[in-house]
């Protein structure tokens, strides 16, 4: 398996063809389904067609492939997390913790409201040895950085800066492992796993964001900083 590996599909359907226990952690930000098209005020930033559900049908193919004492994480919106505790533990893994995003530069709040400045990720673990912890004895389970922005800022509406799914990747997978993420949007997870020697496969539905993703992620491949750290540290084994 090379740095990254791509599938244009459903993830339902995908999953079906990867082998039993192949992956080492599954990091994914899948819709929330928050789409505003049902509300009384409604907002174009939040309404699109595939945040209208909240997808949990893709955590038993993803216990699946997940090797024994594997992790995973799934961000989801704050008001849906026992929701999704609930899923992650009936898919058969043990939900341990939940882990935040804190944003420096949340988006302006255009109602008499909070800005919105966390987001919320359910940290599970599969049974069995555990195969990776990355994080020592004192690690907290937050991280803090400014939305994506700059350069490397995408048109996909949820992305989430690279420097938060970069402490995961360390974190929950070995060096030289494999990511997955169902749910890969605009590659995000590759980049992560990249720039911290670790492998990843990705799926995508969407044709336009799936080409976002190809053309992101053999940019990053082609960088200066993926390409030292492949001359220089043998990217975590990758071959």
């Amino acid at each position: 398996m090379k740095q990254y590996e791509t599938i244009l599909g459903d993830c339902l359907e995908v999953l079906e063809d990867i082998p039993d226990e192949s992956v080492d952690a599954v990091l994914t930000d899948p819709p929330y389904g928050t789409a505003s098209a049902t509300k009384v005020v409604k907002l174009d930033v939040f309404d699109h067609a595939w945040d209208q559900s909240l997808p949990i049908e893709y955590l038993n193919q993803s216990v699946r492939v997940l090797k024994p004492g594997g992790s995973l994480v799934t961000f989801t919106d704050t008001k849906k997390v026992e929701t999704i505790w609930g899923a992650v533990e009936a898919a058969g893994l043990r939900p341990l913790q939940l882990v935040y995003w804190l944003k420096t530069n949340p988006p302006p709040q255009p109602r008499k409201n909070f800005q919105s400045a966390v987001e919320v990720g359910v940290f599970a673990r599969k049974a069995g040895k555990i195969n990776y912890w990355g994080g020592g004895g004192a690690t907290p389970n937050y991280y803090q950085t400014p939305i994506a922005m700059g350069l490397d800022r995408t048109a996909h509406p949820t992305q989430k800066h690279v420097d938060v799914i970069r402490w995961l990747v360390r974190v929950c997978c070995p060096p030289g492992g494999v990511v997955l993420d169902p749910f890969g949007g605009s590659g995000t997870t590759g980049v992560a796993a990249m720039l911290e020697g670790r492998r990843s496969l990705l799926i995508e539905r969407d044709p336009e964001y799936y080409a976002m993703m190809i053309q992101r992620l053999e940019k990053w491949a082609a960088s200066d900083e993926v390409t030292q750290m492949s001359l220089f540290e043998n990217v975590g084994g990758v071959k």
